[in-house]
This record gives structure tokens, sequence and C-alpha cells, in this order.
């Protein structure tokens, strides 16, 4: 549970503070769903907001005569003693209990005319079924020093991971090389394992995806439904705008559903959840709309893993040094003349 910036209490987020962006096709009737059950479960946590969400009435020296501390008090005890479910509308039946507040909706539509702009994440990191040897082999391992001799000629670094026969997963600590030239892996000390059939894979997610995305702007309708005294509506009402307003940042900005504007209708009765002759079914509409973001991803490409420097590539250049900016250059740079790659003996190596 993270903290509030709006007071000492707690929100509920996960232990980080701040919940995972939505990425690929935006849900957003389903995350202010999210949103609004995790705001109900905090005011039911943290009751002393609920006095906050009616304090206008006692601070208005008109409305505190007729709405007094009587009337925020049963407010209050309405909501702590009510359950109230908050469904989709395609899941709703037609006469469900009362209290209920249903998400629907209203309209998804880009927001500009573009190619598919860049996320500005640009990328995300995949697993790659990627393994260095196309073939088991077996090794040769030392208790004492921790060095495996692979069976056939490997190229090894420490970005990745010997997987024994057994399964068990041990980390390639570093690379030898031997008088033949022949790499060797350095792995923990003093195991007792089976590496008759050995295989290296890498330690970390190996691939890139570049995103592309499109801007939409979405409209939700969140109908709150009372049977009853409509005081209960104008309670509920006031309970999920607050939610909307509270959690605007933490559970729907940083979440990507940006630049939200709400929006009321006046009370009114909802014949479609209420049978002919039955009690009043009353019922208030929160219209909000925002901004998201729905990407998908374009091309594929390997991260680099290793980089090596000091001694010259296949085609006679030195790769720079790590830390080491070159700035000893002997002609100004040139896009038509390369030689400046190596005017100063170090360039880039293939």
């Amino acid at each position: 549970m993270g903290l509030d910036n709006l007071s000492p209490f707690q929100r509920p987020l996960d232990a980080q503070g701040i919940l995972p962006e939505v990425k690929g096709v935006f849900s957003s009737d389903l995350l202010i769903r999210f949103a609004l059950i995790k705001g109900f479960e905090d005011l039911r946590q943290n009751p002393w907001q609920l006095s906050l969400i009616f304090n206008g009435l006692l601070d208005d020296p008109y409305t505190s005569e007729q709405y007094g501390q009587k009337e925020v008090t049963k407010a209050v005890n309405w909501f702590l003693k009510t359950e109230v479910p908050i469904v989709m509308d395609y899941t709703l039946t037609s006469s469900p209990a009362m209290p209920i507040v249903v998400i629907s909706l209203e309209s998804s539509q880009e927001a500009e005319a573009t190619l598919g702009d860049v996320h500005y994440v640009p990328s995300e990191s995949t697993e790659a079924e990627f393994e260095p040897l196309g073939q088991r082999f077996s090794g040769s391992y030392n208790p004492a020093t921790g060095v495996l001799m692979p069976s056939v000629p490997a190229v090894i670094n420490t970005q990745m991971i010997l997987v024994t026969t057994a399964g068990n997963r041990y980390p390639v600590l570093g690379v030898q090389v031997d008088v033949n030239d022949n790499e060797n892996l350095l792995i923990q000390k003093g195991l007792v394992e089976d590496f008759s059939k050995c295989v290296l894979e890498w330690s970390s997610k190996k691939l890139s995806v570049n995103l592309e995305s499109c801007n939409f702007k979405e409209s939700l309708n969140i109908t709150c439904n009372v049977k009853g005294e409509t005081s209960y509506l104008l309670y509920l009402h006031a309970i999920v705008v607050y939610c909307l307003m509270r959690y605007k940042k933490t559970l729907l900005e940083f979440r990507g559903y940006e630049r939200t504007t709400i929006s009321s209708t006046k009370v009114m009765t909802n014949n479609s959840l209420g049978a002919v002759g039955a009690e009043n079914v009353w019922c208030r509409v929160v219209t909000i709309t925002g901004y998201n973001k729905m990407y998908w991803a374009t091309q594929v490409s390997e991260k680099v893993t290793q980089a090596a420097y000091g001694a010259a590539g296949p085609d006679g250049l030195k790769v720079s040094q790590v830390n080491f900016l070159p700035n000893s250059f002997k002609s100004d740079p040139s896009q038509e003349d390369p030689s400046y790659l190596t005017g100063d003996g170090i360039g880039v190596s293939t």
C-alpha cells in the first residue's frame, strides 16, 4: 500500500505506489470499474473521507439548517451499511439488487488522423527463444575453479545462463580463454551436477519491440441507481464523483486514461430497471470523457548484449573504450568523407 499525497492515510495502490499504465488495446470501461471498486474500498477503510464529501452541507449557512449534521451522519451510515455493486451494462439483469452502479461505453473514436505516432515509451522488451549454440553439449567441469569446458566451440558472455541436464540454471560469471583460443565458462564453484547435456540461454529479455500508437477519445456513462428515497441517489452520486476526482491521478491518469472531464445529468426515473407498478428506481448519469492511446507492435530487433574494445576488428578499426570520448580528431567530421572515424586511430568495429 502506498501513501496518498492528500493525507497520511493509505490509498489502494500496489507496493510501488504506482499502478502500471494500461497498454495494448485500451479497455477504459474495465479501468473505470476497477477505479470505482478500489475507491469504494478505500472509503470504507477510511470513513473519515465520507464526512469530507458532505462537509459542504455543514459549511454553507443556508443548507446547514435543513441538511446539517444529521443528514451527513445519515449519508455516512447509509454508505457504510449498504452494499453497492459496480457492474458493466452487458452483465446487468432485468431486476438487479439496489442500489447499483452501471458502467457503459458511450463512444470510442480516434482523436486525430495520423499514420501511427511513436508512443512515448517507444519500445518494450520481450522474451526471445534463442540459443547461442545450435545443439546441446557436454562439459568438463572443475568444481575447485568453477571452470566448465564445453565439448564444442562456443561464443560465451556474461549475459548467458548455463542450463544443466537436470534443468538447473547457473549464470555465467566469466569467460576463460585457453591456449587454443577456446572459450570456457566460469560458473559457481563446488557444484555436483550432470553436465552431459547442457545448453546456453540468454539471461535477460533479448528482443526489443518498437511500438506505434494512435490517440483515442472515449466517453463512458456511470449510472447511479437507487430505490426509495432520492436522497440516497444524491449520496451515491456524490461518492462516485468524489472517487473520480480523488483518484483522477493515481487510478486514471497514471494508467493511461488522461485529460478526463466529467458531467452529470439531473435526477431521473429509470423505467428499464423498475417493473410496472413497482417502487420507482431513481438514477443519475455521470459521463466521463478522456483520452488514451491504443498501440501495436511493428518492428522486432535484437538488443546489443556485449561490446568489446581495445583490439582491432576484421576491418582494422578499433572500438572506443568504455567511458572514453574521442576528442582529438585530425579533421572535422564530414558525412562526405568518413575518414574522420579513424583519424585518431579509433573507430567503430563491425
